[in-house]
């Protein structure tokens, strides 16, 4: 008999941010895949005698291939086990989602799957920040460092004024990051907020401008940027602070 895959986003990396069907998953899980970025206090939530995998592929790293990760989930699925690919942040955001459900939908084995906060969403609960306003940015892009290296984007194709650039994996080098971003029309003097490890105890906000972006040295991933006048802390019209400003936001304790 086949079993079941189970794509289930982790999100940002502590427990109480998963979706209560991430949980519910977690919790009857047999086989456990998962990346290099999920929390340890996630996966505590799997039971003791199920069999877990890291299959994580980090940047400079090598790791197991795409192919052999496919072949894992097939397999132990076909053997009648519940699945469950375990992703940080949410499977469809620079997940390599499409290439796992074409093996699956290839093979026939029956999968579900379940959205967990994205890194751009946490990072700017983190900074106490609006992704969108209707004041100050009127869309949304979401684009990995490399792809704004590659230049995917033009002047043309959208407002740089008026949007909100999330960009995932956006370091080592910040300095180049925002040189490529100037070139998409963004304002040099754009605020940008970047976060590391948000949502969890170990986070750190960074508040800077995009053209200091390059001084920012040391940040520990993941981490992700938002950049846009709708991340601009406090009011609207306040100016950009020259300094760096650093400080831990993580105030998720006991609910009393």
């Amino acid at each position: 008999m086949k079993g079941k895959v189970y794509i289930v986003g982790a999100g940002p990396g502590a427990a109480d941010l998963l979706t209560l069907r991430a949980a519910a998953v977690l919790r009857v899980a047999e086989v456990v895949l998962h990346d290099d970025l999920v929390s340890q206090e996630v996966l505590e939530m799997v039971p003791h005698d199920a069999h877990v995998v890291n299959v994580g592929k980090r940047c400079g790293h090598r790791g197991i291939t795409q192919e052999l990760i496919n072949a894992l989930m097939v397999g132990q699925a076909q053997c009648g086990k519940r699945v469950v690919r375990l992703k940080s942040g949410d499977p469809a955001v620079f997940g390599r989602l499409g290439e796992e459900l074409d093996a699956l939908r290839k093979a026939e084995v029956p999968f579900e799957i379940v959205p967990g906060i994205t890194a751009a969403s946490a990072a700017a609960a983190s900074a106490n920040v609006t992704l969108t306003d209707r004041r100050a940015a009127s869309s949304l892009v979401m684009l990995t460092a490399h792809n704004a290296r590659q230049a995917p984007l033009s002047e043309s194709s959208v407002d740089a004024a008026h949007a909100t650039f999330a960009v995932y994996m956006p370091g080592p080098d910040y300095g180049r990051t925002a040189r490529e971003l100037i070139k998409l029309g963004v304002n040099a003097g754009a605020p940008c907020v970047l976060v590391s490890h948000a949502g969890r105890a170990t986070e750190k906000v960074h508040a800077t401008s995009l053209s200091a972006l390059g001084s920012i040295a040391g940040v520990a991933a993941p981490a992700v940027l938002l950049v846009g006048e709708a991340v601009r802390t406090g009011e609207i019209s306040r100016p950009v602070q020259s300094a760096l400003v650093e400080h831990s936001s993580n105030t998720r304790s006991q609910i009393s």
